[in-house]
């Protein structure tokens, strides 16, 4: 028995109806589509996960979608040039994807910062594993809080949905055809953007609140009593009114991050949908 009768028995035993090569080269495209969400984005824990076994979870999703791209394996082109066109496109569409489902942990991001501005701890810097660099305490408690809630939600179903149905909108032989016109797609990802510094500043609102309200306070004691050192009361007073907001207002930062998932997640559908 030669070479070629073996992989014959072998496809025939697997239930492939096309050559190895369509196969393997439907399953690179696969991949460059869905690998970016998988690898960039910290919704299933970042840096913190090994990137083993996010390329793992990648190719498994990858082996559970192939059956959507089966049909179109055959339209595949096999040219270097064409599948190298084909291959950033997909790349595209992923990385797409992947900065439109990051927007609320960014968001979680820069409002951490902004209240460890104001409230003083800025000075406080420890290493966050999930995005390996040297951040606040609120930054990193808003990012592994937010990261928690995501998968307890299960978004990250959602996500894998919204990417399996991508590849019935926008096949893998075919180019994003942007049917309602290059600017709305472009429009969704300024909107996008624009979303970030939006969630991110309604989730530090009740510290910037409360800590604009103390220096306010601290501002009119000093005009009366020139003699107290506000500048030293506050770095004291600031990081425990701080701590008592987020204590009392955490229900309704969870409550808030929940409704910003769903709108994320019509951003994703809509940004599919422009480009097919």
């Amino acid at each position: 028995m030669n070479l070629t009768e073996v992989i014959q028995q072998a496809k025939e035993a697997m239930g492939l109806k096309y050559e190895f090569t369509l196969v393997l080269m439907g399953f690179a495209l696969l991949l460059a589509r869905l690998l970016p969400t998988f690898i960039l984005t910290p919704m299933i824990g970042g840096d913190t996960t090994p990137t083993e076994v996010k390329l793992g979870l990648g190719v498994l999703i990858g082996l559970v979608c192939f059956p959507i791209i089966e049909p179109s394996l055959r339209n595949i082109p096999t040219g270097p040039i064409t599948f190298m066109g084909i291959l950033m496109k997909e790349l595209f569409i992923g990385f797409t994807i992947s900065f439109i489902v990051s927007i609320v942990f960014d968001a979680a991001q820069v409002a951490g910062q902004l209240m460890d501005n104001m409230s003083g701890t800025n000075q406080a810097q420890i290493m966050v594993p999930s995005i390996q660099q040297q951040v606040s305490l609120y930054a990193s408690l808003k990012l592994q809080l937010f990261i928690t809630l995501f998968l307890t939600l299960n978004g990250h179903h959602i996500v894998i949905g919204a990417l399996a149905e991508s590849f019935q909108t926008i096949p893998l032989e075919a180019y994003p055809r942007f049917s309602h016109g290059f600017w709305p797609f472009f429009d969704v990802v300024i909107r996008v953007f624009a979303d970030m510094m939006r969630i991110s500043m309604a989730l530090a609102a009740p510290v910037l609140l409360a800590t604009f309200l103390t220096d306010l306070a601290l501002g009119m004691i000093n005009r009366v009593a020139p003699q107290v050192q506000v500048f030293f009361v506050a770095m004291q007073i600031k990081p425990a009114v701080s701590v008592l907001i987020v204590f009392v207002s955490i229900h309704l930062i969870m409550a808030r991050v929940t409704k910003e998932y769903g709108v994320m997640f019509e951003w994703v559908r809509k940004a599919i949908l422009l480009m097919g």
